[in-house]
């Protein structure tokens, strides 16, 4: 130095080598030493990492790598295909009858019922309602005080119909036809008891309208018999048994 107030010793600092503001004493460009402290607001020189346990600079994200395996969170799980549909079972046969329950007897003829058996039946049951509504039509009339011999015999009619209709159930159910057979014969002896009884208490007239009633209803009754004791009948209700 010199005595000059302002003059600068050239040997002590080079023209154009100060040290930059911030970091007195220390070069340029210059290394800071391992485990020194970095003065505070000074800049670390470009490229260079910062120093271990230090915090990162702000606005820097860190980085944190995932484990191995770890999903990160908000990404879907990896599911396998869904599982496809197979074809429906197949129904198998529909189970047999129980031991309880005995099987459909075949008779000689075949399996179905015979035409002459399904006629008996219905004969029966029209027979037997035929022959309980006239009778119940004379007992009305006999209660009404109008008493003949004709009228009381045909009262007779009421049970033998209601035979007649149970025994064309029964054939119908493959039952006996005795009954059916039976009522018939019962309504036709019904009949010409009626006859008879007019004959022996009504005049001419009145026995002429007995015998037309007897046409009219005779009919029914004896083709009802005739089909309840064909061997097709007798044989399709046997085979039940």
């Amino acid at each position: 130095m010199t005595d000059q107030p302002y003059e600068q010793e050239w040997d002590a600092v080079p023209p154009g080598s100060a040290p930059p503001s911030g970091a007195p004493g220390q070069p340029y460009g210059a290394a800071q030493p391992y485990g020194a402290a970095q003065p505070y607001g000074a800049a670390s020189p470009y490229g260079a990492a910062p120093p271990y346990g230090a915090a990162p600079p702000y606005g820097t994200p860190e980085y944190v790598a995932q484990p191995y395996g770890a999903t990160p969170y908000g990404s879907p799980s990896a599911y396998g295909p869904p599982p496809g549909y197979g074809p429906p079972p197949g129904y198998g046969p529909p189970p047999g009858y129980g031991w309880g329950v005995p099987p459909t007897p075949v008779w000689p003829a075949g399996p179905g019922r015979p035409g002459v058996a399904t006629t008996a039946g219905v004969l029966g049951i029209v027979t037997g309602a035929l022959s309980a509504l006239v009778a119940l039509i004379f007992t009305i009339a006999v209660l009404s005080g109008e008493e003949d011999g004709p009228s009381v015999v045909l009262m007779l009619g009421l049970p033998v119909g209601a035979a007649l209709i149970a025994g064309g159930i029964r054939l119908l159910d493959r039952r006996s036809p005795t009954f059916v057979f039976a009522g018939a014969l019962a309504a036709v002896v019904v009949l010409f008891l009626t006859l008879v009884v007019a004959a022996t208490t009504l005049d001419s007239s009145g026995v002429v309208g007995v015998s037309v009633f007897l046409v009219f209803a005779l009919p029914l009754p004896v083709l009802t018999a005739v089909f309840a004791r064909l061997p097709a009948t007798v044989g399709w209700a046997a085979a039940r048994s």
